[in-house]
């Protein structure tokens, strides 16, 4: 009987800041059907620095698991076209963001800009916003 003892070891983690943006095509298809697999495509998902997930042992389209103070979610990875960003990672202003977001607004706006978060590989399916 083999044992898969991967289900007893935990991913290796490492820090990330999102910071959030707005995107028109994300948008659009969010206008049309936010339930529809297209817009989880464009919303469920981090870009980050393609030399940093190499480090981190990420490849392009796995799961992660990003979790913050505040919440936890898993979603799709992207490498960046840009160049280095170590240590950010970016995503649209969506259910999956908002979920890592602090509910406090004592200074009258949530910290979109500035998601201090943990990543993880994740054997997770993408996490559902319904």
């Amino acid at each position: 009987m083999a044992v898969d003892i991967g289900k007893f070891i935990k991913a290796p983690e490492y820090n990330v800041t999102i910071v959030t943006y707005r995107d028109v095509f994300q948008s659009a298809v969010c206008e049309e059907d936010r339930l529809s697999s297209e817009y989880q495509d464009l919303s469920a998902v981090i870009i980050l620095d393609a030399a940093q997930m190499k480090h981190m042992g990420i490849v392009e389209g796995s799961n992660v698991r990003l979790t913050s103070k505040h919440g936890s979610v898993v979603v799709k990875t992207r490498a960046s076209q840009q160049e280095e960003q170590k240590n950010i990672g970016f995503m649209v202003n969506s259910p999956w963001s908002n979920a890592l977001v602090s509910i406090d607004t004592s200074d009258g706006f949530p910290g979109y800009k500035h998601i201090e978060v943990t990543i993880a590989v994740s054997k997770d399916e993408i996490t559902s916003q319904r």
